[in-house]
């Protein structure tokens, strides 16, 4: 697990922009590197097409709370030239560098005694972890069973899941510890730790690559919009 955010600054709160052109006048007045949060009362779909079709490839996004009535995405300004499709090792690559900066920066949180902090931290570790999982296994597992002809039940992604089900039971426990105001125990973190990181090797060095080379840019660039997508599939 990396220690610090991917060349990420959250510099801006935007708490009332309901209209394409508000967040697109925000993400333009980003350097590559920086990031806004969006915080809105409405799904944001509209939003997030509208940066797809005007400034394609040059953002992340990245859910953080998903309503009822409430969501906040952090947007994040690429330094890369606009209008390129994105490939599937880069962008869920990306992803994790970012839950292992949460987790880092949970823990220096909670070393400080910056109790709120450490807990809202774990806990969109935890959220978005989940929600990286989900995404995997109801979107890219599939496409890469179609692609190699393999079984769900056999091969890299039947092992992916077993892991991620020992990683959420891991995440559960990090979970309760943090809702609680207790750092979570060294032995669990340790071990959420260890799983991640391989497992996350394998997903870089294997899985991905090959997606990537089974389908072309196109194909992949619409894989990584339906992971932004809000409420990735069960």
């Amino acid at each position: 697990m990396s220690s610090t955010l991917p060349s990420t600054e959250v510099v801006d709160i935007l708490t009332a922009a309901t209209a394409p052109s508000e967040v697109l006048a925000a993400f333009d007045a980003l350097a590559p590197g920086e990031a806004f949060l969006l915080r809105t009362v409405a799904r944001p779909e509209a939003l997030l097409l509208a940066l797809r079709e005007a400034r394609a490839g040059a953002y992340e996004w990245t859910p953080l709370v998903e309503g009822p009535g409430h969501w906040e995405v952090e947007i994040h300004k690429r330094d890369a030239r606009p209008g390129v499709p994105r490939r599937v090792t880069e962008a869920l690559g990306w992803d994790h560098d970012r839950l292992d900066a949460l987790e880092t920066a949970a823990m220096e949180a909670w070393g400080a005694r910056e109790t709120r902090a450490a807990t809202r931290l774990h806990l969109r570790f935890v959220c978005g972890l989940l929600r990286h999982i989900r995404f995997e296994e109801g979107v890219l597992f599939p496409e890469f069973e179609r692609v190699s002809g393999t079984s769900p039940d056999r091969g890299p992604t039947a092992a992916m899941r077993a892991e991620h089900r020992e990683i959420e039971a891991l995440l559960e426990d990090v979970r309760l510890a943090a809702v609680s105001g207790v750092r979570p125990a060294e032995t669990t973190r340790a071990d959420l730790r260890a799983l991640v990181h391989q497992h996350n090797v394998k997903e870089e060095n294997v899985l991905y690559p090959m997606l990537d080379r089974a389908l072309d840019a196109q194909e992949t660039d619409t894989l990584v919009f339906r992971f932004q997508a809000l409420d990735p599939p069960q």
